[in-house]
C-alpha cells in the first residue's frame, strides 16, 4: 500500500511493529493516540488484533487488508470487530476514502452518542421521505425513482461508500416498487452524471464522486 498518498492526502502517518507480536503493552503504547489502524498482515492474524483491540475498548477505527478472499475469513473479520475490509489490489484513492468517512462517522458519534438516523450527511439531507435533495443554503431538487435510489444507497452506505454491486441492486429495489416504466438498464453512471447535471441547474453541486473500479462515494 502506498502510504505516501495517504500523507498527500492530509493523514498522518506512522508505522507500528510486526503485527504478530502485537499484545496488549503493545496496542496502548503504539495504537491508542491513533484514529485508525490499519492491519496488514493475513487474516489470522488481523483478527487476533482486531480482537485485542475490541476487548480492550478502544475506539479505533480498524481497516484490514487481506488477498483473495477464503472462506469465512472475511466474515471472521467482521465479526471480530473490524470497520472496513480492502483488497491488497484496491487503488490507494479508496483507502483515502474510506478513512476519511471513518473519521466523519467517529465525529458524528462525538457529538450525537449515537449515529444520525436521518438520511443526512453535513449540509445535505434527502427530505420527503427521500424524494428531494436538500442543501443547508436552500437550494434543493426534486429526485427521480433512481436519483433517489442511488442517494438512499449512498447516504445509507457504510461510510456513504457504495460498490457498483449495491447501486445496480438499490436501483433494481427502487423501480419495483414504482408506478410507471422502468428505463431500460439504468446505470448508475449515466444517473449520477445527470443528476450533477441537474444540481447544477439547481444552483448546487451533488459531491458524488466516482472510486475507479469499486463505486462511488458521496464526499465531504
Amino acid at each position: 500500500m502506498n502510504l505516501q498518498y495517504l500523507r498527500t492526502a492530509g493523514c498522518r502517518v506512522r508505522r507500528c511493529q510486526s503485527i504478530d507480536a502485537v499484545d496488549r503493552h503493545t496496542i496502548l503504547r503504539d495504537m491508542q493516540a491513533c484514529d485508525a489502524v490499519l492491519l496488514m498482515a493475513d487474516a489470522a492474524a488481523n483478527c487476533r488484533a482486531a480482537r485485542l483491540v475490541r476487548d480492550m475498548g478502544l475506539p479505533l477505527d480498524l481497516v484490514a487488508f487481506m488477498g483473495p478472499a477464503r472462506r469465512g475469513e472475511l466474515t471472521a473479520l467482521l465479526q471480530v470487530g473490524v470497520d472496513w475490509v480492502m483488497g491488497q489490489d484496491d487503488p490507494p484513492d479508496l483507502l483515502a476514502a474510506v478513512l476519511r468517512a471513518l473519521h466523519l462517522r467517529r465525529h458524528h458519534l462525538a457529538m450525537d452518542g449515537v449515529a444520525e438516523p436521518e438520511l443526512r450527511i453535513g449540509p445535505w439531507a434527502l427530505e420527503d421521505q427521500g424524494w428531494r435533495l436538500q442543501h443547508c443554503d436552500g437550494s434543493s431538487l426534486r429526485l427521480t425513482v433512481s436519483e433517489r435510489s442511488i442517494l438512499v444507497c449512498l447516504f445509507e452506505a457504510p461510510g456513504h461508500l457504495a460498490s457498483h454491486a449495491m447501486l445496480d441492486e438499490a436501483l433494481s429495489q427502487g423501480w419495483q416498487h414504482a408506478y410507471g416504466r422502468r428505463p431500460y438498464e439504468p446505470k448508475p453512471r449515466g444517473i449520477i452524471s445527470r443528476l450533477r447535471w441537474r444540481g447544477l441547474q439547481a444552483g448546487m453541486e451533488p459531491p458524488v464522486e466516482s472510486l475507479r473500479g469499486y463505486g462511488y462515494v458521496w464526499e465531504i
